[in-house]
């Protein structure tokens, strides 16, 4: 299976429970939904998830130094730029609307290159 196939099918397993979590009324997807799409119009999610996703690319653990970009901007950016404490969901969403934005970049870029 080629690497454009794979993520093609994970963002129709991804769409496919978003719409199934809208559908069936299932609170923890909507909420997560929400708040993610919220985060990823950020610019200061939006911005560093991009330079991460283009600075990294070609690396052999690429997602694995994402995550660890996600984690440490959604720290930074909650503590340093907004400048209060936050608790570990809204930290694991700004993370997960980075992995998202890192996502999609990664997605474009392979179906430009084919």
């Amino acid at each position: 299976m080629s690497k454009k196939q794979t993520y093609l099918y994970i963002l129709a397993a991804g769409i496919i429970l978003i719409l199934a979590g809208f559908f069936m009324h299932i609170h923890v997807i909507t909420s997560t939904y929400n708040i993610t799409s919220k985060m990823i119009a950020n610019p200061l999610v939006f911005g560093p998830a991009a330079v991460c996703a283009f600075i990294f690319m070609g690396n052999s653990r690429y997602w694995l130094i994402n995550l660890c970009c996600a984690l440490v901007a959604s720290l930074v950016i909650q503590y340093f730029i907004i400048g209060h404490g936050a608790g570990i969901y809204t930290i694991l969403y700004r993370a997960l609307a980075f992995l998202v934005v890192v996502y999609f970049l990664n997605l474009l870029k392979i179906i430009i290159t084919k």
